[in-house]
């Protein structure tokens, strides 16, 4: 496959303001988890999976370590400025860097997915979230092997829409228990409502960013069977 040459998009004003967020939201959950690098299960902010994390403390570690980093190298990937010139090399090795980090915590998260608290339910939603998450990691790597950038950058995207699951557990649960909802039932739903509206999101995004070109292939492929009936 031939390389492709994308031109990185300018930042401007709302988008730089979107970046910081971004960034400001990447490192909450990073605060919030430093509890656990501890390793004193006694400071773990999780209280009802203690005993499941004390049995299983080397996967979980590797877990929190590894989304930690993939979380906060996320938003530099982002900065056009990161994808030409002499930064180009930093964003290539933040790429795999990042990659690695999706790696290792989709398979310790696919590994503690079966104890997480509230039953199966619950076990699906992060074992699908893990599978999606080096799913969508392998694609984004196999692409850029090939060179074919803008897939690449869409499989990017959604990959760490993944990713931002961290956050936004770390956002729906104290909000659901200072709603008063019974913490069990809403980490039940917090499952999967901590990735699958990111998902929706995600591909909002790259359907509103895709390239022209590639759109007018997309409409000249919905349009050719409705031009072959009407010839018949």
């Amino acid at each position: 496959m031939k390389s492709q040459t994308i031109q990185p998009r300018k930042l401007s004003l709302g988008k730089a303001i979107g970046w910081v967020f971004l960034l400001l939201m990447a490192t909450m959950p990073v605060l919030v988890s430093l509890d656990y690098l501890t390793l004193d299960p006694d400071n773990f902010p999780f209280t009802q999976q203690k005993a499941v994390y004390t049995a299983h403390m080397t996967m979980l570690i590797t877990h929190i370590i590894a989304s930690m980093l993939a979380i906060l190298i996320g938003p530099f990937q982002y900065l056009p400025g990161m994808r030409k010139g002499r930064w180009l090399k930093v964003h290539r090795w933040l790429g795999r860097a990042y990659l690695l980090s999706v790696l290792f915590g989709g398979l310790s998260g696919l590994y503690m997915a079966q104890f997480a608290h509230g039953g199966i339910i619950t076990e699906l939603g992060f074992g699908t979230l893990a599978v999606l998450w080096l799913y969508s990691g392998t694609r984004a790597y196999r692409h850029i092997r090939n060179k074919d950038l803008e897939a690449h950058r869409q499989w990017m995207i959604r990959n760490y829409a993944l990713t931002f699951a961290g956050v936004m557990l770390r956002v729906w649960a104290p909000l659901s228990v200072g709603m008063g909802a019974d913490f069990t039932t809403a980490y039940i739903i917090i499952g999967w409502a901590c990735w699958v509206p990111n998902l929706i999101v995600a591909e909002w995004i790259i359907r509103r960013t895709r390239p022209a070109p590639h759109r007018a292939v997309v409409l000249a492929r919905r349009e050719t069977p409705r031009t072959a009936q009407t010839d018949v």
